[in-house]
């Protein structure tokens, strides 16, 4: 019997086995797969087949490229956790990276070389870096995006390894030795297996201010638990930027159009405004899972405005919730949802209010209510997964707040308490940035009642800086916060069967433009820091735009529940696959479409606009059209590949006049979009 029939008797067995497992056991485990066909291909020999040979060049000089397929089972996505390419370096004469691209085109072992060589995908999937002393050694890089996109329907071509600046080396191949051929391990759990999923969603943080706590060491939990190993999503945006209505968003998955909730408060908005018969709660529920809520849900809950509305009943528990921990917002009491101290939360129908000790400090007291949340899931030892909203109201401001002094006369004069341990210890360096835009010199640009905000005087600003320390300072605690629900998954052994998803509903003006607040369609505004770590995805970033709206979905599929609404969003999944995928949205939409309201800063006026992506192939790139539903037909336009700072508006200059109207016409389509319309007209 020849060589090659052993190893195809070999690999029916083993394949079958594998099957079987599958089946069987309902842990996690590791299936190992040997290279059914490689070879290399040779630049300077273009018409050399090397199928047979014992070892694959892999080049920077030749060129030579390598080539790699597995045969794989049919699993299920949901059941790969990881998979690890694994080689044996046979010779090493320099060290240096090696890509790994997906393979585009059929090829096969015996005919491969230069002169038909397949095409490749141009981004790689992964990156091998080989170092001094790996010759003789068996090194491994996770290629996990690359099966995933098999199983996900990807025509499996195999994988091509191309060598970077300088790289020389040679690879075991399967006709060297069978036992040290490539091999592919993947880690596998069953299908009935679904992760739990924790969602901490903050309010009013932007991205900038939550790097820049990062990168001074001050949210040490959230940088070495998540961050270090999740996927970044470094364009990440909200489709409305005002709490409330992103809130229904994150919750429903639809734009705001569709939703239907435009405001913070009635009539148009608000907790009053929000239809919570269908939503992401009641889905996965339906689906299985234990839920628990705890924190801001909307503005308004929990009041006594009007007893006979359900949602005015102070123990109203919205449906979808099996724990509810709702924070209370303007009751007969006084005690509101956006204090530090002084406020209520709805437990499970027992209203109970919190005053001024220290303990009674709102993150924490939350922290406390989320671990006891995974605590009581874990005793209930029944095996059903759990889906945990986490809200703080930090960083947003206390209201009614505190009044910081000399600053009664200042649009800046509330502030918000950080927690007592870190109260006057935030580091002096930790000051208000002052970019281009903040306290825009020119504002002749903008539309008219943005133009005539006053530019600010000295005590704005020093009242401001004040502001932007309180805010940030405020963020350790929820450092604190993320740190222990960490540690609560650990002790109960759920972490590594855990989603765990950081986000805030808007972004938040410090200045910039002249502004605080949040609502406009600036960058400032709109921009939403995005970490996803879940198990099998490696700490990874994708530059694809990931909106608000995408997040129903994206827990959905983690959940292997139906959306029982048609989702304007899409899910985040195969951007976690593969960080470069190509099939990707081009553009989106963002709307505010409440009421005007004037006397503020900034002045909240309706509007709509399209944000194009800097995707290869977007027509055009990175650029910003907004109309203003303000009585004056105003409007903007931004080139943000040249004016990332968004100072000067190009609506009136006719060189971009022809990309305005494209943009004009992709703005009346999105109006009216609905489920599947909306991903079309993003791709289109």
């Amino acid at each position: 019997m020849t060589n090659n029939r052993l190893r195809a008797i070999r690999g029916f067995w083993r394949w079958l086995s594998i099957v079987l497992l599958l089946v069987t056991n309902g842990q996690l485990f590791a299936a190992q797969f040997t290279v059914a066909h490689d070879s290399f291909i040779n630049e300077r020999v273009p018409g050399a087949n090397y199928g047979k040979q014992k070892r694959i060049n892999v080049t920077a000089w030749a060129p030579s490229t390598g080539f790699a397929r597995f045969d794989l089972p049919d699993l299920n996505v949901q059941q790969v956790s990881r998979a690890v390419l694994r080689a044996r370096v046979n010779e090493l004469k320099t060290a240096g990276p090696v890509a790994l691209h997906l393979v585009a085109e059929p090829w096969q072992e015996t005919t491969i070389s230069a002169t038909n060589q397949p095409g490749l995908d141009s981004e790689a999937v992964a990156l091998l870096t080989l170092n001094n002393g790996d010759a003789g050694k068996i090194v491994e890089v996770d290629v996990t995006p690359a099966v995933l996109a098999w199983l996900e329907g990807r025509a499996n071509y195999g994988l091509a390894l191309v060598a970077g600046p300088g790289t020389n080396v040679k690879f075991d191949s399967r006709e060297n030795n069978a036992g040290t051929a490539m091999e592919l391990e993947i880690t596998t759990r069953s299908a009935t297996t679904r992760p739990n999923v924790v969602v901490v969603l903050l309010d009013d943080l932007d991205t900038h201010s939550l790097n820049r706590m990062v990168s001074k060491g001050l949210m040490p939990e959230l940088k070495s638990r998540l961050i270090d190993n999740s996927t970044k999503f470094g364009n990440a945006f909200v489709t409305t930027s005002w709490c409330c209505p992103s809130r229904a968003t994150l919750l429903t998955g639809l734009y705001s159009h569709n939703h239907r909730v435009l405001t913070n408060s009635r009539p148009l908005g608000g907790v009053h405004r929000f239809d919570d018969s269908t939503s992401l709660a009641t889905w996965l529920q339906a689906g299985g899972y234990r839920t628990g809520m705890v924190g801001k849900y909307f503005n308004n809950y929990g009041n006594d405005v009007d007893p006979s509305t359900p949602v005015d009943n102070v123990g109203y528990i919205p449906p979808g919730w099996d724990d509810w921990q709702g924070l209370m917002d303007q009751n007969t009491d006084g005690l509101r949802a956006f204090q530090m101290y002084n406020y209520a939360v709805n437990d499970n129908g027992i209203v109970v209010k919190y005053g001024n000790a220290e303990s009674d400090y709102q993150t924490d007291v939350f922290a406390d209510r989320a671990s006891q949340f995974i605590t009581d899931a874990e005793a209930s030892n029944d095996g059903q997964p759990f889906f945990l909203l986490v809200a703080p109201t930090a960083p947003h401001l206390e209201m009614p707040g505190p009044v910081m002094s000399g600053c009664s006369n200042s649009v800046w004069n509330e502030t918000i308490r950080p927690a007592p341990r870190h109260t006057g210890n935030l580091p002096a360096n930790i000051q208000l940035l002052r970019p281009p835009n903040f306290n825009e010199a020119d504002m002749t640009d903008k539309p008219a009642w943005l133009g005539q905000l006053p530019a600010l005087n000295s005590t704005d600003i020093g009242c401001l800086k004040r502001q932007y320390r309180d805010r940030l300072n405020s963020l350790r605690a929820v450092d604190d916060l993320v740190g222990s629900i960490f540690d609560t998954l650990t002790t109960a052994g759920e972490l590594a069967d855990t989603v765990f998803i950081f986000t805030s509903d808007n972004g938040f003006f410090y200045g910039h433009h002249r502004l605080t607040d949040k609502v406009l369609v600036y960058e400032e505004s709109i921009r939403v820091p995005l970490y996803i770590r879940a198990p099998g995805f490696p700490a990874q970033t994708t530059w694809r735009a990931a909106l608000n709206n995408d997040l129903a979905s994206t827990i959905a599929e983690f959940a292997g529940v139906t959306p029982g609404l048609a989702v304007d969003g899409r899910s985040l999944l195969p951007l976690m696959r593969n960080p470069g995928e190509r099939n990707w949205r081009k553009r989106f939409l963002v709307e505010y479409l409440g009421t005007v309201q004037s006397g503020r800063n900034p002045p909240r006026v309706p509007f709509a606009a399209v944000r194009t992506t800097n995707l290869k192939g977007s027509t055009p790139a990175k650029q910003l059209y907004v109309e203003w539903q303000d009585g004056f037909n105003s409007k903007e336009f931004y080139d943000l590949s040249s004016d990332r700072y968004q100072l000067n508006s190009q609506h009136n200059n006719p060189v971009w006049a022809s990309v305005r109207q494209t943009l004009a016409g992709w703005l009346d389509q999105f109006r009216g979009c609905g489920g599947g319309s909306c991903q079309a007209l993003e791709n289109d």
